[in-house]
């Protein structure tokens, strides 16, 4: 064999084993396991845009919508890189979006999303966290639901490494306001529709691979999304904060510091539910419920 041939022979051998290498070490990448902590990468997935009632003309600052919950987690000792997901093409000031407006089914931004999780972290044996606002809660419960329904084809990752899922104001049975926008035949509207084919789609408490502690949290001053549809998934914890606090469905997202707040509780799925009004010293802001929701829900 000459020289040359030999050379060629070596390279190529070598590259062939380097791509298996890749291969299997993809498909070998331990499932990390449950813990307590602070260094999840966490992603932010915003809601409907509901201003911009044009198709393409969809915006949402992701800045605008998340800087407030973003700095009351870093300020309580959030370790862990944040991530605002976006979905609208015109979206603003977002780590990473994809190109998709009022149309985009709320499905596939799912599938849209499990691939960033899964290129970015899940195939590297990394999970993450996730917080949604009103329809991002959707959107990721789409994610793992679609993962688990159809991981096995091309279209969609294999798995996810979804650690803990804190949604805010998400309507899992639907919103009576989301009619007005269906009647314009915008289709992510229609799949927030009471009844709707998404919701029937969509998974009750939807399980990544190494398993995902859900927390729901809801305000009864929500006039968007009521607090039985905000909590109206099969979920270990959920919270229902209670009326006349100035919660808004628009506010509940940026609500945190040391300001108290009354509410009542469930760890066991809805079996038993306790009142704080009794507890001053244990009375949390939601971004404060949901940090702690993050860190170790264990404890509860």
């Amino acid at each position: 064999m000459s020289q040359n041939r030999l050379v060629r022979a070596l390279v190529a051998t070598a590259t062939a084993g380097v791509m298996v290498g890749i291969a299997a070490g993809e498909a070998s990448a331990a499932t990390p396991s449950r813990s307590k902590g602070v260094k999840n990468a966490v992603y932010f997935v915003h809601g409907l845009d509901g201003k911009h009632l044009e198709v393409g003309n969809a915006k949402q600052d992701c800045k605008a919508v998340w800087g407030k919950a973003m700095s009351d987690l870093r300020a309580k000792g959030w370790k862990g890189k944040f991530v605002t997901w976006g979905y609208y093409k015109k979206n603003v000031n977002c780590t990473r979006k994809v190109n998709g407006n009022l149309d985009t089914r709320i499905q596939e931004l799912g599938r849209l999303l499990a691939w960033d999780i899964y290129k970015n972290y899940s195939r590297h044996g990394k999970k993450v966290d996730v917080v949604g606002h009103s329809m991002g809660g959707q959107v990721i419960r789409a994610a793992i639901t679609g993962v688990n329904k159809y991981g096995s084809s091309s279209k969609w990752p294999d798995y996810l490494y979804v650690e803990d899922v804190v949604t805010l104001g998400s309507p899992f049975k639907g919103a009576g306001i989301a009619r007005t926008c269906a009647a314009q035949g915008h289709k992510q509207c229609s799949d927030l529709k009471p009844g709707s084919n998404f919701l029937s789609w969509a998974g009750q408490n939807p399980q990544s691979r190494m398993k995902t502690d859900w927390t729901l949290i809801g305000s009864s001053d929500d006039d968007a999304v009521h607090s039985g549809s905000a909590i109206g998934m099969k979920a270990k914890h959920k919270v229902v904060y209670y009326v006349n606090q100035g919660l808004e469905h628009s506010s509940i997202k940026s609500a945190g510091g040391n300001k108290k707040y009354k509410y009542k509780w469930t760890d066991d799925y809805g079996s038993h539910w306790i009142s704080n009004t009794d507890r001053p010293t244990n009375q949390r802001a939601p971004l404060r419920y949901a940090y702690e929701a993050l860190k170790d829900p264990s404890i509860w």
